[in-house]
């Protein structure tokens, strides 16, 4: 089975419609629930979205569709920087 595509029950279909509702209009159009990718899709508009609501019904499908969904909208981790110019000036006062 593909990994990009989930297994959509009929609650996550009331939420799909939800969230597409919710969804800028110029959006909608290729917002297509049978499409192969629609994880990816929805992954997509949850990342460039600032819709609090529409960020909400995203998560709440993805948390449906299984913990590996619902971590791919998780906001990526920062890097951790290994020398900083804080920690480079302390170390060289010491």
């Amino acid at each position: 089975m593909n990994s990009e595509q989930l297994n959509i029950d009929r609650a996550m279909v009331s939420l799909f419609f939800e969230i597409k509702r919710n969804m800028p209009f110029e959006q909608r159009e290729e917002m297509k629930i049978s499409s192969p990718t629609i994880g990816t899709s929805l992954v997509k508009v949850y990342q460039n979205s600032s819709n609090k609501a529409l960020k909400r019904l995203i998560r709440d499908f993805m948390q449906q569709a299984g913990e590996e969904w619902l971590a791919k909208i998780a906001k990526p981790k920062k890097a951790k920087r290994l020398f900083s110019k804080d920690s480079l000036f302390a170390r060289l006062n010491n």
